[in-house]
């Protein structure tokens, strides 16, 4: 782990973990298996907080809530959605009136057409057939999975539960200035999603960079744009930071935005390949990929091969 990285906290939750990375600045990583969904973090301005995405699981989200309280003595002033995906974005309901979400202006377009329509196809959805699923499931990671879609269907039928949609957007770059902090915001093009947000903080040298990164596993490319998220990364890599909080996966640093650049470079080139052979269908597996990307585990590898079967497809 980073030098610089101070400490893990003694924080009570059995959805994640808190690290101090800095004076202030705190990382939340999710907990495997734990239905939290991405990582969050948050940082003490000093005369106010903020909090970064507020997490996929109602009972996670109330464990935020109490670690930014417990840390910084503050109620967050601002929360910061890094994107619209609802793994980041449930918990924005809890907080009130006398907090600003902020997201881009894309995400937030987004965030009323996908995220919406997802919310009505799991309200069709039949809670006791999943359950009798999971009964009969025997692979392990099938099940948990299982559990967390019945989790996440039970807390969005609560009767409280609404999405809470940002209410503040920007296009462009801003900075936050704090009694003892100073943070800038900006957008980028399309990359993971169309409307990522990345947070900065540069005299801590510490990025969150919400889904632009997933930490040593395998990114979800099939809500973006593969070859802008290249350019991103590119981009990104000029920025002067030591600590990443990723979306997904441990704390990172600036190796680990390499090897999700030649992750997506070589699953393009592995399913680009398949095309102009006709091989079909198209199967990818983990020995095909370079050695240091072998031993990564997920579940959306498949999905990202059919993803850009069409992708590539297009152009």
């Amino acid at each position: 782990m980073n030098s610089n990285i101070k400490k893990r906290l003694n924080f009570k939750s059995n959805f994640f973990e808190v690290y101090e990375l800095s004076d202030g600045i705190y990382g939340v990583i999710s907990k495997a298996n734990s239905g939290m969904g991405g990582n969050s973090g948050f940082i003490d301005m000093g005369d106010y907080s903020i909090l970064i995405d507020t997490g996929f699981n109602l009972n996670a989200a109330k464990d935020l809530m109490r670690a930014v309280s417990e840390y910084t003595n503050k109620d967050p002033r601002f929360v910061i959605i890094t994107h619209y995906h609802l793994d980041h974005v449930i918990g924005n309901f809890l907080y009130g009136k006398d907090t600003t979400i902020i997201s881009s202006e894309n995400a937030l377009k987004n965030f009323k057409t996908e995220n919406y329509n997802r919310i009505k196809e799991l309200d069709k959805t039949d809670l006791k057939e999943l359950e009798e699923s999971l009964k009969k499931e025997t692979d392990e990671d099938k099940k948990v999975e299982i559990q967390g879609e019945i989790e996440f269907i039970k807390s969005i039928r609560q009767e409280n539960f609404y999405l809470r949609e940002p209410n503040f957007t920007i296009d462009g770059e801003i900075a936050l200035h704090g009694q003892d902090k100073e943070i800038r915001i900006w957008n980028v093009k399309k990359s993971h999603t169309d409307g990522d947000l990345v947070i900065h903080a540069p005299r801590e040298k510490i990025l969150f960079a919400g889904d632009l990164l997933f930490a040593r596993t395998d990114p979800w490319l099939g809500s973006g744009d593969p070859r802008g998220w290249i350019d991103v990364i590119n981009q990104l890599m000029e920025v002067e930071f030591e600590i990443v909080v990723p979306g997904h996966g441990t704390l990172a640093t600036k190796e680990d935005f390499s090897l999700e650049k030649k992750y997506i470079t070589e699953i393009m080139d592995l399913v680009s390949k398949r095309l102009k052979s006709n091989t079909v269908p198209i199967e990818i597996n983990r020995e095909d990929f370079s050695e240091e990307l072998r031993s990564w585990k997920s579940s959306v590898l498949q999905w990202n091969v059919e993803f850009l079967s069409k992708y590539l497809n297009r152009e």
